[in-house]
């Protein structure tokens, strides 16, 4: 996400102007957005015009706006975020306290404002605008004719691409099955160089049952020999092949608890925690008097400097209640100062939704 401005007084109060180009920054500023915060964008609203002549004429003007938030959408398959709230600014085409619905989508620009940036929000705005925070992990779920692809950021799990193509069912004609496979192939192929960047994520799993993937993978090298594609050969060690039960997105799970992915990935902040949810299970299961878990019992601990690790997930920071979520920050903020870990872990990704499964199940 691209930082335009900021600008932040001593109580905290302040705005930055922003504009988000990529999908993860979409999720990025919906958790930096509350209820109350004012929102600044261009936008279209129909606008009424008395004629000399009393006729009321209705037309559809593009205008910029500030609304005062009441309500947040966040849209991951439409790639937007919906504001909708009371015109809180001077504007001679609305009036004020007139309700409206700021569409933000991907290279818009908009102007955040907030009574108080608390540490969280300042935390989250520093990721969200540098640069080097971007998908780590790519994984291609494959099976004779079916590919899904998956881009794993630091807090996004996100479909990005599938490819479909019908394959003989039979193999008695070898021919027109080999020529249906190279196709699926070619159009795999195409869909790594449109979709994944490969100067930027650390490793592409080559996912699901079977072998399609390991010919896939060998078919794949001699192919980007032949066409002197020295990008992709430059990074065929990043290629890594992993047995997965089947092709759906519940996989992902499956995947990133395998040792041999856990080593591919081992640079990345999801094997970082990985290893945190690992290392809390095994306490659970040996040492279970160490562990707490639900917000009375891990606010006692902090209180009582007891925290070694601290696991929290990203929605508890979109809490309407103003008190309860600067509650969380807090905790968060003193359990820093104690010198322990802490995790912010989003319930967008893989990681996250594990974390909240295993709370929810009771550990």
């Amino acid at each position: 996400m691209k930082l335009l401005h900021k600008e932040f007084e001593k109580d905290g109060k302040g705005q930055a102007t922003l504009i988000p180009e990529e999908s993860e920054d979409l999720w990025h500023l919906y958790n930096l957005s509350m209820k109350g915060d004012t929102i600044k964008a261009m936008t279209y609203r129909k606008i009424q015009k008395e004629g000399s002549t009393g006729t009321v004429q209705t037309e559809v003007k593009k205008i910029q706006m500030t609304v005062e938030v009441k309500s947040i959408e966040y849209d991951a398959a439409g790639n937007c975020i919906r504001y909708s709230g009371k015109n809180c600014e001077e504007n001679q085409w609305v009036k004020m306290g007139a309700h409206h619905t700021l569409e933000i989508e991907l290279n818009n620009k908009l102007t955040l404002g907030k009574d108080r940036w608390d540490a969280m929000h300042l935390q989250e705005l520093d990721e969200a605008t540098d640069v080097h925070k971007t998908s780590e992990v790519a994984v291609l779920l494959m099976e004779a004719g079916l590919a899904n692809f998956h881009l794993l950021t630091a807090v996004l799990a996100k479909d990005v691409h599938r490819v479909s193509v019908a394959l003989p069912k039979k193999r008695a004609t070898t021919t027109n099955y080999d020529k249906a496979l190279v196709r699926f192939f070619e159009q795999v192929y195409q869909g790594i160089k449109d979709h994944v960047n490969l100067d930027l994520v650390k490793c592409v799993l080559l996912a699901g049952p079977g072998f399609v993937k390991d010919d896939f993978l060998a078919w794949m090298i001699q192919r980007a020999t032949q066409s002197g594609d020295t990008q992709l050969l430059q990074k065929k060690s990043n290629f890594v092949s992993v047995h997965a039960s089947c092709v759906h997105k519940q996989a992902l799970k499956e995947l990133l608890a395998d040792e041999q992915v856990q080593k591919s990935i081992a640079n990345t902040k999801a094997a970082a925690h990985l290893k945190a949810l690992e290392e809390f299970y095994l306490m659970v299961q040996k040492e279970p008097d160490r562990v707490c878990y639900g917000p009375k019992q891990v606010f006692e601990a902090v209180e009582k400097c007891a925290v070694q690790t601290l696991m929290v997930v990203d929605s508890l920071f979109r809490n309407a209640n103003v008190k309860l979520r600067r509650q969380y920050v807090d905790m968060v903020e003193n359990a820093r100062d104690q010198g322990a870990t802490c995790q912010i872990f989003s319930s967008q990704h893989v990681s996250g939704e594990q974390l909240q499964d295993k709370i929810a199940d009771g550990a």
